[in-house]
């Protein structure tokens, strides 16, 4: 195994207009799934651990994962608790908000019974994201996760993902956002959330501060315009491409999934050069996933991908 990524998994409800009325679409989704899905696109082994419900949308969600053939072994359905559900809200520009029906849902009834050790022992890379820290008993399944895989010396992914709609109020999703910082080796964080977390003005302060909290490499996406990124040692911008875009729905995680994918074929590569080539090709994905609708469902190919880096105009 490549990479494992653990939280949550869930149907988007993306809202379309049909002929005489609006409606939504059910697309499969969830930050760390819809990541997955991309590095698996890239050429990556991966698994996911999380659980859904034994419902009609979490037998499609598994089908999903099977389909784009990520390991499912660790995903666990589950008759007491049913599939989490997100409304997805788009603005004429395609920038998204979501109304969520989470509580009591199967993702965040995780518990450390129903991992398997063994996954997380064989894997290179974990991945992980702040809504496991909403509520328990995920939020102490994940932290377990996490601290039984730093001592096993595995890379840790980290996605500080803020969604208001699931925290009680902005402080204490700060608190738990930070608390992920320390497991990590890679961050992906977006320019807002960058300021959120570290009450700075500009992102490359905010990455600064950051970095001092324990991952080596600090990457703040940043829309249309591409990606800042931050090491010990440098730190600079990469363009972002042109794109038309439809749904922003799982960019940053489609974004994120090809970056993963990069440096886990390349050991973890910590030089400018490869970091910079990585992020360009990683940039290339995210503006081709903007052009589509739902999370899982507009992760590109990888000839998508690399033709966009050869052939579009930044």
């Amino acid at each position: 195994m490549d990479l494992l990524a653990v939280g949550e998994l869930l149907i988007d409800f993306t809202p379309k207009q049909f002929e005489n009325q609006k409606g939504f679409v059910p697309h499969p989704g969830g930050a760390p799934s819809n990541m997955l899905a991309m590095a698996q696109v890239m050429g990556l082994k991966t698994g996911f651990i999380g659980k859904v419900g034994q419902d009609q949308f979490g037998l499609l969600l598994n089908d999903t994962l099977e389909q784009a053939g990520i390991d499912t072994r660790n995903l666990v359905m589950s008759t007491d608790y049913n599939t989490t559900l997100a409304f997805v809200h788009l603005t004429d520009e395609g920038e998204r908000s979501f109304s969520f029906y989470r509580k009591g849902c199967a993702d965040v009834q995780l518990e450390i019974e129903d991992i398997d050790w063994e996954l997380l022992e064989s894997t290179k890379a974990l991945h992980f994201g702040s809504l496991s820290f909403t509520d328990e008993p995920s939020h102490s399944t994940v932290l377990e996760l996490l601290k039984r895989a730093k001592a096993l010396n595995k890379w840790i992914s980290y996605d500080p993902n803020y969604r208001p709609a699931l925290w009680p109020d902005k402080e204490k999703a700060v608190e738990k956002m930070l608390m992920g910082l320390s497991y990590a080796t890679i961050i992906k964080v977006s320019d807002e959330e960058a300021l959120l977390l570290t009450s700075e003005e500009t992102i490359e302060k905010a990455a600064v501060k950051l970095h001092g909290y324990g991952p080596q490499l600090i990457c703040v996406t940043l829309g249309e315009n591409g990606v800042y990124y931050h090491h010990h040692d440098f730190n600079g911008y990469v363009k972002g491409f042109k794109a038309k875009v439809i749904d922003t729905t799982g960019a940053g995680d489609g974004f994120f999934g090809a970056f993963m994918a990069q440096m886990i074929q390349n050991r973890m590569e910590m030089d400018e050069a490869s970091i910079i080539k990585f992020l360009n090709i990683a940039n290339a994905a995210a503006s081709l996933v903007v052009e589509g609708y739902g999370g899982i469902p507009s992760m590109p190919t990888l000839e998508k991908v690399m033709t966009r880096v050869n052939n579009s105009v930044k």
